[in-house]
């Protein structure tokens, strides 16, 4: 290393360029030019270097509380990637991991991906609960096409292998199944975020994917789905948002949906006995339509669902300061919200409304629900609180009490 703190750079005969020349001299490349005296060209090098290493913690709805370290690579320009994530508990046949490279240099990225999941859940067999392990290991490849900065296709095809294991009872056999799906996806987004959710522009994606049936006819199935979300901004904190999605599923295994409840909801309770799985092909693809609030998970299961949000976002508490708890509570965010929406299988027996004895009319295959919440960061997590009735025409029911994580819709 060179000292130049007492260096003077400059023009002039009475300015000295620099004060030790030799020295200079003595650290200026030498290996830089060819024998014509042009520079030397050298071929890039790949080599990867570490972006940034974490650990995710998190709850998920069904299996409980998750939590993975995430450690990703690249090279200088940014071409190639490299994340690599692990969950690891006990040996690999209970763990989480996965690796996936991305080629970046062009307009339209590739991504291939292997992974394994593990997960347990207790479901009732024979009158009593027992403890099943879910395998999920497989691989992808996909590619994402930016039509330009908002709008983009994105397709893909993933192979997988699910296994369903009785830990409790070693004697009930393993149910195994394999799935290819190919999947495309049309996809906007130019929505900006605020402080613990979008809260401002439009967002859409249409989804088509499904399963041939290459492996067994009788897993076959295809899913049509549609998202759109608006978010209108006004006084500059405050923004009203209306959801619209519903999906359409059919074929000889058709995929199902559950509705009711709310994204990683911690004191979760289910409308049905226990968590709605009855095969692999439920784990593999089972899928909450959420969120209906004032309802409890898997209130309608079917292979397909129509669900409405709209909710009003606001500044709640700025700060707040506890006299006996010497935290400081910021930026609290407020909502109050309508959900609408419902599951079923067979649309020709499906019924919005129904009479009771008495001729009042009263919903019956159409959910309502309606409450008020709020927002707000606790240590790690962004905690969500939310108070909601469900409404069937003819009155309220008790409220229902959602704690929950994460991001809003």
């Amino acid at each position: 290393k060179s000292d130049f703190s007492n260096y003077i750079f400059g023009s002039g005969k009475d300015s000295s360029l620099i004060q030790d020349q030799a020295e200079f001299d003595s650290i200026s490349p030498t290996n830089n030019l060819d024998e014509n005296g042009d520079f030397v060209v050298n071929k890039y090098k790949i080599t990867f270097g570490p972006d940034i290493v974490y650990a995710n913690a998190g709850y998920n709805t069904i299996y409980g509380l998750v939590g993975t370290t995430i450690i990703s690579f690249s090279d200088v320009l940014g071409n190639h990637r490299l994340i690599g994530v692990t969950g690891l508990q006990i040996d690999l046949k209970n763990s989480d991991f996965g690796l996936a490279y991305y080629y970046l240099p062009g307009r339209i990225d590739y991504g291939i991906q292997g992974f394994h999941t593990a997960r347990f859940v207790r479901l009732l067999r024979g009158g009593f609960a027992d403890l099943f392990r879910f395998r999920n290991y497989g691989a992808t490849i996909n590619a994402n096409i930016p039509l330009n900065t908002f709008y983009r296709f994105e397709a893909g095809l993933t192979w997988f292998n699910v296994r369903s294991e009785n830990l409790d009872n070693i004697n009930e056999p393993v149910d195994e199944a394999n799935f290819l799906v190919p999947s495309l996806s049309f996809i906007k987004d130019n929505v900006l975020w605020g402080y613990t959710s979008p809260i401002e522009g439009t967002r859409y994606r249409f989804d088509i994917y499904g399963n041939p049936g290459i492996s067994s006819d009788k897993l076959s199935f295809y899913s049509i789905l549609g998202d759109y979300r608006n978010y209108f901004r006004f006084w500059t904190d405050y923004s009203f948002v209306m959801r619209f999605s519903g999906v359409y599923s059919g074929g000889v295994k058709a995929q199902r949906f559950f509705i009711g409840g709310t994204e990683n909801w911690i004191n979760r309770s289910f409308a049905t006995t226990e968590v709605p799985l009855e095969s692999v092909s439920d784990y593999a693809f089972l899928t909450a339509a959420l969120p209906l609030r004032g309802y409890d998970y898997a209130e309608r299961i079917g292979t397909k669902y129509a669900l409405m949000n709209y909710e009003l976002r606001f500044p709640f508490i700025k700060y707040l300061v506890p006299g006996a708890i010497p935290i400081l509570f910021s930026n609290i965010i407020g909502v109050a919200f309508i959900d609408v929406g419902s599951a079923w299988d067979n649309t020709e027996k499906f019924q919005f409304f129904s009479k009771t004895e008495d001729g009042s009319i009263i919903s019956k295959d159409l959910l309502m629900g309606t409450g008020v919440g709020a927002r707000l960061y606790l240590l790690y997590f962004l905690l969500r609180f939310d108070v909601a009735w469900s409404y069937n025409v003819d009155k309220f029911s008790s409220p229902r009490y959602y704690f929950s994580l994460g991001a809003d819709f």
